[in-house]
């Protein structure tokens, strides 16, 4: 994980940055501190990592959905039964 950390801290280098304000379990920040000392790295950074993911993640599912809508859609204007349909949807939607 050290490598992708650091590429990502290095890809956002330059960039212009905010500050924000986060609410967390004690527990939790914690364990965002052991992982940035593991890491050699600072908690900042592990936190934006993680957001980062969760953002990346994010994207793939909102296109998985977009997609399914669109096959459904093309589906449906080509008269294929609603059954077979669902069944399509349901494979991509888990």
């Amino acid at each position: 994980m050290n490598e992708k950390i650091s590429q990502m801290a290095s890809e956002y280098a330059d960039r212009p940055t905010t500050t924000v304000t986060l609410k967390m379990p004690i527990e939790f920040f914690e364990h965002v501190k052991e992982v940035a000392a593991l890491e050699e790295t600072e908690y900042q950074t592990i936190i934006n990592y993680y957001v980062q993911q969760g953002l990346i993640n994010s994207k793939a599912e909102v296109k998985r959905l977009q997609f399914a809508e669109n096959a459904k859609k093309i589906l449906e204007k080509h008269g294929t039964h609603q059954d077979v349909i669902d069944e399509i949807s349901n494979m991509f939607l888990h």
